[in-house]
């Protein structure tokens, strides 16, 4: 009998409905930026990373064939001491200025509880941005919202361990982390039902985006999203102008304005329109604030100005998602924003 239910258990496991994957996540504030970041392990046996995740784009981790800063001050992936690597080679190099290239490869990855084979992922041999030595993480876990990019999400669809290659962003305020869902969503997480909206080469359209009289786009505005930096990105020109109108100084960084702690009460909200439905936040949800020595603190605009974006384009980052959830519909190539809880 007792070995009746011992193969009645492990039919029953071998043979389980895919669920929904639960990754928590840590709000890290380190050197003037915020990260969330996760845990998972890589290889057989498992060798401990962590990571951030990136919406579109490849998973990429820390490689010991690397020598770079960032590399050495950070967990290295192994592959020599993998008994399920697998070899790739094919070479990569991220693109929108990561500075981060390597080669290609296979190994087991388990997360949240799950485990999956065979998955492709960046092995860094090379990483030379500036900012990133001081970053928390070991690494990106890429979710691949582009057709053209292997995902953890095809590694847990392909092997049944989820049904849907849906992924569900969460991430809480005031330093009580967040939550990374995969092959669903979790309803707890919001407050009101998702408005869903196509989305091509990882931006959305939006009807308009305004702060307070200054208009960032009128027509043909398109908002992509990360949660790898806590900034709203835009043109210098745009960054500026919105700075300029909330009274913003010169830090002597370029694209980067100040704020003054004092009157943030008294500038304008940020309200996005995307899908017919408002977003809005308040100046204190879209400025960045950093603890000073003294009990003093450092404001700065949460709206930063980079050379090389389009001139309709806006990225929101982590100060938006902190207050509107996110779910990513890569079967349909859709994304649905709501109230965060």
């Amino acid at each position: 009998m007792l070995r009746l239910l011992l193969a009645l258990s492990c039919a029953a496991a071998l043979n389980a409905a895919p669920g929904t994957v639960y990754v928590p996540l840590r709000d890290v504030f380190q050197a003037g930026q915020q990260f969330f970041v996760g845990d998972l392990e890589v290889g057989t046996p498992g060798q401990p990373m962590s990571a951030i995740v990136a919406i579109d784009g490849l998973t990429c981790l820390n490689s010991v064939r690397c020598s770079d800063p960032y590399c050495t001050s950070h967990r290295q992936y192994d592959a020599s001491a993998s008994s399920t690597y697998q070899e790739d080679g094919t070479p990569f190099d991220l693109p929108g200025g990561l500075n981060i290239s390597g080669v290609l490869s296979k190994d087991s990855v388990s997360l949240g509880g799950a485990t999956v084979s065979d998955v492709l992922f960046g092995e860094a041999t090379s990483v030379w941005n500036q900012w990133s030595t001081d970053a928390p993480n070991d690494g990106v876990l890429g979710l691949g919202f582009s057709p053209a990019a292997p995902s953890i999400l095809d590694a847990l669809a392909e092997q049944g361990v989820i049904a849907d290659r849906l992924a569900g962003i969460w991430l809480g305020r005031d330093g009580v982390g967040g939550e990374l869902t995969l092959g669903g969503i979790n309803e707890q997480r919001y407050t009101s039902p998702l408005t869903w909206t196509p989305i091509v080469d990882n931006m959305v359209s939006a009807e308009s985006v305004t702060v307070g009289q200054v208009s960032v786009c009128a027509a043909d505005c398109r908002v992509g999203a990360t949660s790898v930096s806590p900034y709203f990105f835009l043109t210098m020109q745009m960054a500026k102008t919105i700075n300029d109108a909330l009274g913003g100084t010169d830090i002597g960084q370029p694209g980067v304005a100040a704020l003054d702690c004092a009157t943030l009460d008294a500038l304008p909200p940020l309200e996005l329109v995307i899908a017919g439905r408002s977003l809005q936040m308040s100046p204190r949800q879209y400025t960045v604030v950093i603890p000073l020595t003294g009990g003093e603190s450092l404001c700065l605009s949460g709206f930063v100005g980079l050379s090389e974006v389009p001139p309709a384009d806006i990225t929101v980052g982590t100060l938006f998602m902190q207050q509107f959830y996110a779910a990513y519909d890569m079967d349909n190539m859709q994304v649905g924003f709501t109230d965060s809880a």
